[in-house]
């Protein structure tokens, strides 16, 4: 098995590579934002599974109420 760490020949090349010239760049950004969305709709579901006196003590909008 093959370990590269950042000091690898590879990684300082593309050190002074500008970001978008990267493909691995767009992966990382696509991962991120993955990972955003996922983190945003875990902490709805938690706080929708929240009884609904303590849900309307926070604040947070009524179901059947318009926006």
């Amino acid at each position: 098995m093959t370990l590269v760490h950042f000091d690898s020949p590879t990684a300082r090349s593309l050190r002074g590579a500008p970001a978008a010239n990267r493909p691995a760049h767009l992966i990382v950004k696509a991962i991120a934002a993955i990972n955003s969305w996922r983190m945003r709709r875990d902490e709805q579901r938690a706080l929708e599974s929240l009884p609904l006196d303590l849900r309307k003590d926070l604040g947070w909008p009524a179901g059947d109420m318009r926006r």
